[in-house]
């Protein structure tokens, strides 16, 4: 019992102390913000994000032969919406990227949208490992509810603050 709760008091020990990190995030200009446009460069910690668009799908071929399309990927919601970004590593170790972890999107209730991982439109996962000064560019796919506008959260690690670029309606095209 004894060694049971030294594990735990070391363990919250050293989530309080790797949780005291300040996320630092800022715009190209260096003005220290939390919420993005989706035109908008973001600077969390050593790390640049950029959407570089974003496009609606409703839905796509899963089986095609000889021409004839035979199965369909078509959303349980209104429609898929495809966001391609670019994370650039400027820091000077490598940096590991997880779509699953990183990345949530929400509608304006605050209601998370499903991911998918299944598309054909997806042509580059947003997972990997980003060498230092080097980039990653790929595509992450939401099931989303027709919304006017849905907020796209990043969580550059474990402990840091999430920054979030809003999505308007208008942005997808």
């Amino acid at each position: 019992m004894k060694k049971l709760i030294m594990s735990l008091v070391a363990i919250l020990l050293i989530v309080s102390v790797t949780g005291c990190t300040t996320t630092k995030s800022t715009d190209q200009k260096g003005n220290t913000k939390t919420s993005f446009t989706v035109n908008e460069t973001a600077i969390v910690n050593k790390t640049k994000l950029k959407i570089n668009s974003i496009k609606k799908l409703t839905k796509e071929c899963a089986y095609e032969y000889d021409g004839k399309c035979y199965s369909y990927n078509e959303p349980e919601n209104d429609y898929f919406i495809i966001i391609d970004i670019t994370i650039e590593n400027t820091g000077d170790e490598e940096q590991s990227i997880s779509s699953i972890l990183q990345f949530e999107l929400k509608d304006p209730d605050g209601e998370k949208q499903s991911q998918e991982y299944m598309l054909e439109a997806i042509k580059s996962s947003l997972d990997g490992s980003i060498m230092a000064n080097d980039t990653l560019k790929g595509q992450i796919a939401f099931d989303v509810k027709d919304k006017e506008y849905y907020n796209l959260y990043y969580q550059d690690s474990l402990f840091d603050d999430n920054i979030k670029f809003k999505i308007n309606k208008t942005d997808i095209k």
